[in-house]
């Protein structure tokens, strides 16, 4: 009777090919993007003379990549809502992620002024240009209001779930989708939120990616189908991951309150070398995944196919 009981409960369903496909084309779509953006910023520097922007990846924002850069991080972000990881940290870590990675392409990094093109109220101090200002605003309530929408249509989606399981990932999304609304739509607020959504929102993404790489190599060995050696693999590396992802993120995060409130110029490059190796581990994290998951079967133990 346990042995049965014990089937019944690991019972995997076989996903049918197209479902497979589907959940397949997701998973390597983020990669094409992530290369996409990087190829993007390879043909830039190749081919114009060195200029501040190069300082970051974000600056990009401000050459001829913005259309790649926002509209890469514009599409990954429904692509991680829409993955089901496991369920409990994993799919709710996916799930706000998700949320924050279109503020990273919506809101660019402030900037020095550039003579004849982009002007700031004081002009020895970064900031997003004016003349940029009312389309990050325009842009941004958009992705609130669609946001409001998708939070009640998933809350909708979650009644008869486990509550606890089904439902953390939305409620911390309905806080930040709050916090982030406040800061924009109140006047005294919203030049603190042009200052710092773009980077508070990029570290709070990755480490909420470096906590679903540790959750994968906490429960990759739930997995019947993957031997212990390989097992062993998969968890040595994407705890690997998520520690250089931490460590990149709190760089990055000292680097920009350094250089923002406190004036400290960074050397150059700095943040670009740090950006960049965050960019190179979430697609090494990513892969691996992709590999890890290439023939899963929806089961209670597996992630489920979008």
């Amino acid at each position: 009777m346990e042995l049965e009981t014990q089937a019944q409960t690991q019972q995997v369903v076989v996903l049918d090919d197209r479902t497979r496909k589907t959940y397949r084309y997701l998973r390597v779509a983020v990669v094409a993007l992530a290369l996409l953006l990087m190829v993007s910023l390879l043909i830039e520097i190749a081919t114009n003379d060195w200029n501040p922007a190069f300082g970051s990846i974000s600056g990009f924002y401000y050459t001829p990549v913005r259309s790649v850069f926002v509209g890469a991080l514009v599409a990954v972000g429904p692509v991680l809502i829409a993955i089901k990881g496991r369920a409990g940290w994993e799919d709710s870590l996916l799930d706000v992620a998700g949320a924050l990675v279109p503020v990273v392409a919506l809101v660019p990094t402030p900037i020095l002024p550039v003579a004849g093109q982009y002007s700031c109220a004081v002009a020895d101090r970064k900031c997003v240009p004016e003349e940029l200002v009312h389309g990050v605003v325009n842009n941004v309530s958009a992705l609130l209001v669609v946001g409001a929408a998708g939070i009640v249509f998933a809350w909708w989606q979650s009644r008869g779930s486990d509550a606890l399981s089904a439902r953390r990932g939305l409620m911390v999304a309905a806080l930040l989708w709050l916090i982030t609304a406040v800061f924009l739509w109140v006047p005294a607020l919203q030049g603190f939120f042009l200052k710092s959504a773009h980077y508070s929102a990029a570290i709070t993404f990755f480490v909420l990616l470096a906590g679903v790489a540790w959750v994968n190599g906490q429960r990759v060995a739930q997995r019947p189908s993957i031997s212990d050696a390989a097992s062993a693999r998969f968890r040595g590396a994407y705890r690997g991951i998520a520690t250089a992802m931490v460590v990149a993120a709190l760089l990055t995060g000292a680097a920009f309150l350094l250089t923002a409130f406190v004036g400290v110029a960074m050397p150059f490059m700095t943040i670009f070398v740090i950006e960049a190796v965050l960019l190179l581990l979430f697609v090494a994290f990513w892969t691996l995944q992709t590999v890890e998951n290439w023939d899963i079967e929806a089961s209670e133990d597996d992630p489920a196919a979008a």
